[in-house]
């Protein structure tokens, strides 16, 4: 009957070292950035929120798509493989700057930082 009981207790603390074993670590910064998308983040360096493209969006002050991101984009990673323009107005519109692929993952330019409005993968 001992046997039985020390049996029982060795098992349970086995089942007690597994269920305490730490969660992966989530992704951070830019390494959210999944590949084959741009990448636009509300803080520099990847940080605060994320939102990631296929095609683009001409509004991001909309209901439709991202919420929060219009004139609130101060990061970026161009992992598409494509060349994406960013502009300070809706529609594809104003000023316009370029994303290049590959080239990692950058702030943006200080005239650009918290002003895009609409992007769009060309």
């Amino acid at each position: 009957m001992r046997i039985k009981h020390l049996l029982a207790v060795a098992s349970m603390g086995a089942a007690m070292v597994v269920a305490v074993a730490p969660p992966a670590s989530a992704a951070t910064g830019y390494d959210r950035c999944p590949s084959l998308r741009m990448c636009v983040f509300t803080g520099p360096n990847g940080s605060g929120a994320i939102a990631y493209f296929a095609n683009g969006d001409a509004n991001l002050g909309d209901s439709v798509g991202p919420v929060g991101m219009n004139n609130d984009i101060e990061s970026i990673w161009n992992r598409s493989g494509h060349t994406w323009e960013l502009f300070d107005g809706v529609g594809y519109s104003g000023t316009r700057w370029v994303s290049h692929p590959y080239v990692g993952h950058n702030n943006v330019i200080a005239a650009a930082a918290n002003r895009v409005s609409s992007l769009r993968d060309t």
